[in-house]
């Protein structure tokens, strides 16, 4: 236990290093505009293919990635489900143009920026590799039914032309090379992996410091004064992973499959909703002040994740 929580310190130390270099001006928000894309597109994308591709294929593996990608989707059905009754029925933004923004930012969760890199530090490679999978689903979910999830109540669904595209993104392709490569029982040469695994390795100091800046720029007193976005955030961020708990607890998948599904519910709203709704006409304000808003939170409820996960599932 206490190597976990050294771990969840560390991490959360590199971001306050982002935080720190962003109110001092050595990395203005700018600064993500070439940091971000470096994370998705490069140093993330290695990290997958380089566990998924190192690995040994063991009795019972395909079945439990099955299994996985089972699970991850029905949590997203779950969540969407309930986003739609908080966000339209308890809430009653229903009439709200601003309602599907709600429901993305309550279903969503941040694997990319946050879920992969924290995984691996704090659970290591096992975790990790489910947690790619998950990471799966939720691009499928965010490009393919979150993107006619922000347009909840409006006649124009708008145009997924480029939904595809969007669902190829780096990480799914390197995650979909390296499951070819397990599935085929292709090797990478030893210094192919020694160099995805190195550049891969910076994935958590530089996912932590990005999402430390964003913190860093976001105008929280702002924020606050929406009550209805102060709300969802903290219903969300605190009852997410506890009915997660119930939602995965019966099923017959094992304990690395469960944890990861309820350590990843713990995880603010994914970073993506704020393109989304850009490019869907949206509010992209209010997805940006949720995703930061969730992002604070999380610094209490992963760390409280972790421990509670750690007694039920390791």
């Amino acid at each position: 236990m206490g190597t976990i929580i050294n771990n969840i310190a560390a991490v959360f130390l590199i971001m306050g290093v982002g935080f720190a270099a962003n109110k001092t001006g050595l990395l203005p928000e700018k600064a993500n505009d070439y940091l971000s894309p470096l994370l998705i597109k490069i140093t993330t994308p290695c990290l997958v293919l380089a566990n998924i591709a190192s690995r040994e294929v063991e009795e019972g593996m395909w079945d439990d990635v099955i299994k996985s990608l089972l699970c991850y989707a029905l949590y997203f059905v779950v969540f969407c489900f309930l986003a739609w009754v908080l966000c339209a029925k308890i809430m009653k933004i229903k009439g709200d143009e601003d309602c599907g923004v709600y429901m993305m930012l309550f279903a969503s969760i941040n694997n990319g920026f946050i879920g992969l890199p924290i995984t691996l530090s704090i659970f290591g490679e096992e975790k990790l590799f489910y947690m790619i999978f998950f990471q799966m689903v939720l691009t499928m979910y965010i490009f393919g039914p979150g993107v006619l999830q922000v347009h909840y109540g409006d006649r124009d669904k708008g145009e997924n032309k480029s939904v595809l595209k969007m669902i190829l993104s780096p990480v799914i392709t390197a995650g979909l090379i390296g499951v070819a490569l397990l599935a085929l029982n292709i090797s990478l040469p030893e210094v192919i992996l020694k160099c995805l695994d190195t550049i891969g390795s910076a994935t958590t100091p530089l996912s932590m410091i990005v999402i430390g800046i964003q913190l860093g720029s976001s105008k929280f007193k702002g924020i606050i004064k929406n009550k209805r976005l102060m709300s969802e955030s903290i219903i969300k961020m605190v009852l997410t992973p506890l009915i997660t708990i119930l939602l995965v607890n019966w099923l017959p998948v094992n304990n690395a499959i469960k944890l990861v599904a309820v350590f990843g519910a713990s995880f603010p709203s994914a970073v993506a909703a704020t393109p989304i709704a850009a490019m869907e006409g949206k509010n992209t304000q209010l997805a940006a002040e949720g995703v930061a808003l969730t992002t604070l939170f999380s610094l209490v409820t992963i760390p409280l994740t972790a421990y509670l996960v750690s007694i039920l599932y390791l």
